[in-house]
């Protein structure tokens, strides 16, 4: 079997992907550019058992046939935290990084190439389209916040629930902001929102209450739910308001 590169990652993490990405190896190596973890499994806040894992795998030329082997590995390994791949090719890659700026930002900032050529780790992020896609996700998402909190329907623990659903996507934000602010992400959502309090004067505490939601739910009560919606509204109010000043 061709053999991957699993330096540095946890015996744990080693033993939920490797059988995965040697099948897929097996079935398209010669296809195959480059495989890749990304994301939180690479961080201090990846929680075994909770935590899902995500991957990308990029093909020489993009292979539609292969989403006919993937679909049912995914069933398999997806009971194992392995969330559904991303998959992609090189000229994708460059002809969407204006599109996804965010997202290719937070590859960059957060990828172990498991295996081929490392496209990420030079990857040029363009400055103003960066900004622009963190105003138009920090804008739809008070969009959104209204609308969770209307669907609860007052109901604290559909609240909470819906709360933690929805910070999932903040993490790859706070990363985005600090490198428009000159600052380097650090390897876990503490020392991020550390970093941003410091950089922006942005008040963060509220985040972390949300991951300690996240954690143990049964804490807060559903008043005490309500104030942390409210509080959640208003900090992602001034963090869409820093990044509409950082047009100069």
């Amino acid at each position: 079997m061709a053999s991957l590169r699993l330096e540095n990652l946890s015996l744990a993490v080693q033993d939920k992907i490797s059988l995965f990405f040697h099948e897929i190896l097996q079935a398209s190596g010669p296809r195959i550019h480059s495989l890749y973890l990304v994301g939180s499994v690479l961080t201090e806040d990846y929680r075994e058992g909770a935590s899902k894992i995500d991957s990308v795998i990029v093909f020489q030329k993009m292979d539609l046939a292969f989403l006919d082997l993937l679909a049912p590995l995914g069933r398999t390994y997806g009971q194992k935290g392995i969330a559904a791949p991303l998959v992609m090719d090189p000229g994708y890659l460059h002809s969407s990084m204006d599109v996804f700026p965010l997202e290719f930002l937070n590859f960059k900032l957060l990828h172990h190439t498991l295996y081929g050529e490392d496209l990420f780790a030079g990857l040029e992020i363009d400055r103003q389209e960066l900004r622009y896609q963190l105003e138009r996700e920090l804008k739809g998402k008070l969009l959104w916040l209204h609308r969770i909190y209307v669907s609860s329907m007052g109901d604290g623990k559909v609240l909470a629930a819906d709360i933690v659903r929805h910070f999932d996507g903040y993490p790859p934000l706070f990363r985005g902001m600090l490198h428009l602010l000159g600052q380097t992400p650090a390897a876990a959502l503490k020392g991020d929102l550390d970093r941003l309090r410091q950089a922006a004067g942005v008040e963060t505490a509220v985040f972390e209450d949300i991951f300690a939601l996240k954690n143990d739910p049964a804490r807060f009560s559903p008043e005490e739910v309500s104030q942390l919606f409210g509080r959640f509204y208003r900090a992602t109010e001034r963090l869409a308001e820093v990044v509409d000043g950082l047009q100069s």
